[in-house]
């Protein structure tokens, strides 16, 4: 995996702050197939995350589970994750989990970064390390954002396929397509189960430009082109976003005034579950 467009104190921080939460109902999902559908009280009891980046999945993890490992090859994501006394974190790899015995771990989960993993790699340790007959593997992601205003849709939509384009990791079809190009690879197929869960995010314009600043394409812009240019292209967004809900407005004096950064937005984000069982 690549930590190298996750480093730094500033992206860690925006990254701990922007990158959105998930929706309760996608824990309920997963203990409810841990549990074979039984109503339970019952906590899971070890989970590992892997590639947990600052613990928004590890953190709600922690209410469903009697122990959380959450592991990230960023020294900069670990330092920011989100503390809790069920919590341990680890700077590690997914392709190597040598610190844990086989057939140890009653969960483990990857949300939105199986496509920075060697996967036949990291597959192979996942069947080492799950519990057998119990043990769970849940895979979740979800790609391009669509916002609710046709003409800043096509904006936002723009910026992500054409002006990001050429920054996108080679692996980025498979975040596009929803990990389904890579679906026959996954293990326990016989055991497969697939989940979409619709997602709505309140937020404002200047909450989506954060959100987009931790994109790996955009640190990959940055890094090669400088930070001026990293800017300005992000201005040019925000000005072409805000005039597009701008002229929604039907107050004219109160539109101009506004600062395009608060303005409020909604944005869709439908999220793909993948749990398996290992038999």
């Amino acid at each position: 995996m690549s930590d190298q467009l996750f480093t730094g104190e500033d992206h860690a921080a925006k990254y701990r702050l922007y990158r959105p939460s998930y929706p309760k109902v996608l824990y309920e999902h997963i203990v409810d197939y841990y549990f074979n559908g039984k109503i339970s009280n019952e906590k899971i009891p070890l989970a590992l995350d892997v590639a947990c980046g600052s613990g928004q999945a590890t953190i709600d993890l922690s209410l469903f589970c009697e122990r959380v490992i959450g592991i990230d090859v960023s020294a900069d994501q670990i330092a920011h994750a989100i503390p809790k006394n069920n919590i341990e974190y680890r700077c590690h790899t997914g392709e190597d989990l040598s610190f844990l015995q086989s057939n140890s771990i009653d969960l483990i989960t990857i949300a939105v970064a199986l496509h920075w993993l060697d996967l036949k790699v990291f597959i192979e340790e996942v069947k080492r390390v799950l519990k057998p007959n119990t043990g769970v593997f849940a895979v979740w992601t979800y790609a391009f954002c669509n916002l609710d205003n046709p003409a800043a849709d096509a904006i936002n939509s723009e910026f992500y396929y054409n002006v990001l384009y050429p920054y996108w990791n080679e692996k980025q079809y498979i975040v596009n397509d929803y990990y389904q190009s890579i679906l026959p690879l996954f293990p326990y197929q016989s055991t497969l189960r697939q989940y979409k869960i619709e997602r709505q995010i309140e937020t404002t314009i200047g909450g989506l430009l954060a959100l987009i600043e931790t994109a790996s394409p955009c640190q990959t812009y940055r890094k090669q082109n400088g930070e001026q240019a990293y800017q300005d292209i992000l201005n040019t967004l925000r000005q072409k976003l805000g005039q597009a809900y701008l002229n929604t407005e039907t107050d004219n004096n109160s539109a101009q005034s506004k600062d395009l950064d608060s303005i409020k937005i909604t944005i869709s984000s439908p999220i793909y579950l993948y749990l398996m069982k290992k038999n």
